[in-house]
């Protein structure tokens, strides 16, 4: 897995306009580009994607639906609306973006958590019509965005890797912390998957254990969407593949997820460098064209 890991971060490196080699001092440029332009991004690639395959590993079993992915909630709509709003505000900076939408998020987590005391069909529920009422609050604003604004607009929302804001080493720190608590808790999800009666039966809290993975995944899920902007089926096709390779324990799966995610990122974000390079596409795309068809699979394998 290490090694694995190492080989996709040198192709993330290499891949762009040209080659660039990582081991060689006699180039000012490339080295300038390969340590302030390309690593700064390979990370928080990585650090996002591993956010979102851990957030969405963590919702499939508080949900009890293996559908769940991390923007099921409404999340990503309400960091939508709030990045928008901070555009429209100020359109010329990126921190008034990045402010609005991880306070957009939260305002979406602190909504969701209302409706949690239902249970988990019913805040299933209610994060749709959420994800609705965002997605029309969402449209709105985008008909009042001068445009000028527009396409900075539509590329955050279709995933953008190259403004992030975000101090890497804080993104960083948060996948470290995200798969710590993930492990310390990977007992209870064990438990939790044979049923709240089972699971309360085996001396598990299940409603307090709810309520942090509510909120770890929420929390994590705003950090990766403030972060990129909207990037999907990391979290709903990478807890999948993990489990087919490395069984259901989540000692297993959420250390897998978490490099999974990072590595499956770094790679789609690299190929969208450089596909039609020098112009670049927007890698929630090609992580959508990869996840679906992927998806489509494993959802015909588990009914076959």
């Amino acid at each position: 897995m290490i090694a694995a890991v190492a080989v996709c971060l040198l192709i993330g490196l290499a891949m762009g306009d040209q080659w660039i080699n990582p081991f060689s001092a006699s180039n000012s440029l490339d080295q300038t580009i390969l340590w302030e332009l390309r690593l700064p991004r390979l990370l928080t690639a990585f650090a996002v994607g591993g956010l979102l395959a851990l957030a969405g590993a963590w919702f499939q079993v508080l949900l009890g639906n293996p559908l769940a992915e991390p923007y099921v909630l409404g999340v990503a709509g309400s960091a939508s609306a709030g990045a928008v709003t901070g555009l429209m505000l100020m359109p010329e900076s990126s921190w008034i973006m990045s402010a609005g939408a991880f306070t957009g998020a939260w305002v979406g987590i602190v909504a969701v958590m209302f409706f949690s005391r239902l249970g988990p069909n019913r805040m299933l529920l209610a994060g749709v019509v959420l994800a609705a009422f965002w997605s029309a609050v969402l449209a709105l604003l985008l008909a009042l965005l001068p445009e000028q604004g527009l396409f900075r607009a539509f590329s955050w929302m279709m995933g953008d890797l190259s403004r992030s804001d975000l101090p890497i080493p804080l993104l960083l720190l948060a996948w470290v912390i995200a798969l710590a608590c993930g492990l310390l808790l990977s007992g209870a999800l064990d438990k939790l998957l044979l049923g709240e009666r089972h699971a309360e039966a085996l001396g598990v809290d299940v409603k307090q254990l709810r309520s942090r993975l509510l909120l770890l995944a929420s929390a994590v899920t705003a950090l990766a969407v403030t972060a990129a902007g909207t990037i999907g089926f990391i979290g709903l096709v990478i807890p999948h593949l993990m489990r087919l390779i490395f069984g259901s324990l989540h000692r297993a799966v959420l250390p897998a997820s978490a490099i999974g995610g990072g590595l499956l990122l770094v790679l789609a974000d690299s190929a969208a460098r450089t596909i039609i390079a020098p112009a670049e596409l927007p890698v929630g795309i090609l992580t959508a064209m990869i996840g679906v068809p992927v998806f489509l699979f494993l959802l015909l394998r588990r009914t076959a």
